[in-house]
């Protein structure tokens, strides 16, 4: 899977993780892009032809209701309680179950959490 990730999710443990399990993936911050608003991220994953990861779950959504017709958005969401957010691992195995069941990502707003 071809992934971009987002300024909120690009921790070094995560991208290894995904990088391990073979996935194409490239971090905001890699590019210069650290900072950059949400709809110059959402352009450039759509320029790049990825689908972005994100913890910015509120945001992103907005996008994918303004723009249909782009590569994809997974959103990971945050609870208020730290215990029950996704770990690295967590996000990682739910993105190999999305390419494993070969759930259709392009156009569409894939909430991870349901993933675990």
């Amino acid at each position: 899977m071809k992934i971009l990730v987002d300024e909120d999710s690009q921790a070094r443990a995560q991208l290894n993780l995904l990088r391990t399990d073979e996935h194409d993936v490239v971090a905001i911050g890699e590019l210069n892009k650290n900072g950059a608003p949400d709809i110059e991220v959402f352009d450039l994953a759509q320029s790049l032809e990825r689908i972005i990861l994100t913890h910015n779950a509120e945001d992103f959504y907005v996008l994918h209701r303004e723009r249909p017709g782009h590569k994809g958005i997974i959103a990971v969401y945050r609870d208020a309680d730290p215990r029950k957010n996704m770990t690295h691992a967590q996000i990682a195995t739910a993105i190999g179950r999305l390419e494993t069941l070969q759930v259709t990502i392009a156009g569409d707003f894939v909430v991870l959490n349901h993933w675990r």
